[in-house]
């Protein structure tokens, strides 16, 4: 029998073992479990009560724009084809109903790929409307130039105002939104300030862009040229590549065709064939 509660920080060797199998080992969970657990938003785990084992866990962010962010599912590898996904994502949405109606945030929002049909399916039935699209562009290691070495690149803070970055064309394309490490964000102060904090606005080779590590390298060269992109590309996967690091991606405006034939002669994929693919899902009040 599964039983849903709150998760604490006595629960992280079960979440360990939960993301072993996820991501070839890969997974951030558990570089931010502890932070998780200290939020203010909820983080859910479902618990096989016979053994006392979380099996299952999903969590429900509050960001700095008011929006209560769906993120973190997760199902033990002996406990899938159970419809536990299913379950532990209702309980969790039951939840931020509950916090919506009370004014705690302003909406629900996720954000997910377009293969996963299971997901959009649900979330479109619970009353979830698609806000916005990108195309994510991926860059193999293997299509570096194997000439190009770390040292050709030089980077720097980028200084930029709050109002240069909430104005700034590449938000602006988006609808005011930031969709940086999964999460589609509208622009604040406190998201600049925390963007600021972690030294997230950078320079490469005098190229703008945003950098965030959530588990893995994420970037946005926000001017939105082939020129940026790639070098923000390159100097990523030549940086990670120690780690393990075999592609990086980007979200990409699935309006820019030019940009998008570019990337694709230059060696870049998609994981939908370039369709706008990575999808951003909200439900209001």
């Amino acid at each position: 029998m599964i039983a849903f509660r709150k998760l604490t920080h006595e629960d992280y060797e079960d979440i360990v073992d939960i993301s072993k199998d996820i991501w070839d080992g890969g997974d951030y969970l558990p570089s931010v479990f502890h932070k998780w657990v200290d939020d203010k938003g909820i983080f859910l785990g479902g618990v096989d009560i016979d053994n006392n084992k979380v099996v299952a866990v999903a969590k429900l962010s509050i960001l700095f724009d008011g929006s209560g962010w769906l993120e973190g599912l997760r199902v033990h590898t002996n406990y899938r084809g159970q419809k536990l996904g299913k379950r532990i994502t209702e309980e969790t949405l039951k939840r931020a109903t509950e916090a919506l109606q009370n004014g705690l945030i302003n909406k629900i929002a996720f954000a997910t790929h377009i293969n996963n049909i299971e997901s959009k399916t649900m979330m479109e039935k619970l009353n979830f409307k698609l806000k916005e699209t990108q195309t994510l562009a991926i860059k193999n290691i293997s299509s570096l130039d194997s000439n190009i070495s770390i040292e050709d690149f030089h980077i720097e803070s980028w200084d930029i105002t709050f109002e240069e970055f909430k104005n700034h064309l590449y938000i602006k394309r988006r609808n005011g939104l930031l969709p940086l490490a999964f999460v589609f964000e509208e622009v604040t102060v406190e998201l600049y300030e925390s963007l600021k904090a972690n030294s997230s606005f950078v320079k490469i080779n005098g190229h703008y862009g945003l950098f965030k590590y959530k588990g893995e390298a994420n970037f946005i060269a926000m001017e939105d040229t082939f020129e940026g992109i790639n070098t923000f590309m390159d100097y990523y996967l030549l940086n990670y590549k120690e780690s393990g690091a075999q592609e990086i991606f980007t979200p990409i405006c699935p309006q820019d065709k030019v940009l998008i034939e570019k990337l694709k002669s230059y060696g870049y994929t998609s994981w939908s064939d370039w369709k706008p693919d990575y999808l951003y899902y909200i439900r209001e009040r």
